[in-house]
């Protein structure tokens, strides 16, 4: 976050953010506990922005309050996982399919959006053969927003932003130690050469297969990881 979009923010928004972006890349662990004191002087802030933080989080279902025990970063639903990676689904494959039948490579908008998605994949590349997870995800997230952004429809953008905290924790697991990166990276190449050639059906179907790879990745992780997880 830059200094000019932070500044536009309320001390309770930029903790929840700086809270919520610790769950999410798992620095602070599911089931952790998780004080005031300690997260204000983590963030430098004093206890009521903190509160509101944490308020906005609890209504997210991060953060969990265990009664006479305190608060804890929320375990992992296998459930709410699947509920919210198919809301995902349905609504970016209904994107990509709409930005797929639009595209157009002599519009400069569609040609300008070709450049920056093929440097991300270069980018995103870069960071699988360096075994950097977090740019990683961080720059697949911006691949799949990218092109949602030419369907210029700011509330699906919204949506789907807000519905990666529960999803990305969950990947993020998944990615560590894995070598599956580069697959990951040629399933973005195809989608975008499909999406450029018009090729609707194409794309769906490598989309649908791309966003279904974490249904099978729950239940190994569950061994793998039991304390992180609730059900």
């Amino acid at each position: 976050m830059n200094y000019s979009s932070a500044s536009k923010k309320s001390l309770g928004e930029q903790a929840y953010e700086q809270i919520r972006e610790a769950i999410i890349t798992l620095q602070f662990k599911p089931g952790q506990m998780v004080y005031e004191s300690e997260l204000g002087a983590r963030l430098g802030m004093s206890r009521t922005p903190v509160r509101e933080g944490i308020r906005m989080l609890l209504m997210e279902d991060l953060i969990e309050v265990l009664p006479q025990r305190g608060m804890r970063v929320s375990l992992i639903s296998q459930a709410k996982v699947e509920d919210i990676r198919f809301v995902r689904e349905s609504l970016e494959v209904s994107a990509f399919r709409q930005v797929a039948g639009q595209w157009h490579q002599d519009d400069k908008g569609f040609a300008l959006a070709g450049k920056q998605l093929t440097n991300l994949l270069e980018e995103q590349r870069a960071a699988g053969q360096e075994g950097d997870v977090l740019a990683f995800l961080n720059l697949d997230e911006a691949f799949h927003r990218l092109i949602m952004e030419q369907t210029r429809n700011h509330t699906l953008i919204a949506v789907v932003s807000q519905m990666r905290s529960h999803l990305n924790r969950v990947r993020l697991l998944g990615l560590r130690g894995s070598s599956s990166m580069e697959s990951l990276v040629n399933e973005h190449q195809s989608m975008l050469n499909a999406i450029m050639n018009n090729d609707e059906a194409t794309t769906v179907q490598i989309l649908t297969y791309h966003l279904r790879r974490l249904r099978a990745d729950l239940a190994p992780l569950h061994a793998k990881f039991p304390d992180y997880f609730i059900d």
